[in-house]
């Protein structure tokens, strides 16, 4: 059996295998995630992986994997847990990890240090529901620091790509379907 090919801890035979699917078939590249949030006290909640699908089929996990969230002590909480507006940015910056991997890994490009700051912007006066403002972030600032020998015009168009094609940057730019129900019992 040959070896894979692994450039940046990416597979890109299966990198490419995976291209390849979703290029002949489209179904193969739908995804559902279920994530189950329960709270404990206060603001604190814990997050946990549940179910999982990729294209057709079903995903499986070695173990679920959780977060805890909590507001800071200014905010009301028991800093118990990284914010919910935190984690918002986390999976941005988690979305980017991915994307800068994969495509550096496709385009040729060793990595030797990749590292985000995103600051995000907003106000609690939507939240509280005072003078009609948004409840959420108002813009969300990002550095990516990255450090490999590539010249400085192919991380530019790393970056670019990356940006471009990040799922999770998508989701918070466009409007997305949301719907919402209680179940109470």
């Amino acid at each position: 059996m040959a070896q894979a090919t692994i450039k940046n801890g990416v597979n890109l035979d299966d990198l490419m295998a995976a291209v390849e699917a979703v290029t002949a078939d489209p179904a193969n590249g739908k995804l559902t995630f279920t994530i189950n949030t329960t709270w404990e006290n206060g603001f604190k909640a814990r997050h946990t992986t549940g179910s999982f699908k990729v294209g057709p089929e079903n995903g499986s996990r070695d173990q679920n994997h959780s977060l805890a969230t909590d507001e800071p002590k200014e905010i009301l909480g028991a800093d118990a847990g990284i914010s919910p507006a935190e984690t918002l940015m986390s999976a941005l910056g988690a979305c980017l990890t991915v994307g800068y991997a994969a495509n550096a890994a496709a385009m040729g490009i060793d990595l030797d240090e990749l590292s985000f700051e995103i600051k995000g912007n907003g106000s609690l006066e939507g939240f509280m529901n005072l003078r009609d403002q948004r409840a959420g972030l108002s813009d969300l600032s990002i550095k990516a620091f990255v450090k490999s020998d590539a010249p400085r015009e192919k991380l530019e168009e790393l970056h670019n790509y990356t940006n471009e094609h990040s799922p999770i940057w998508d989701t918070i730019c466009n409007p997305v379907s949301i719907t919402s129900e209680i179940v109470t019992g």
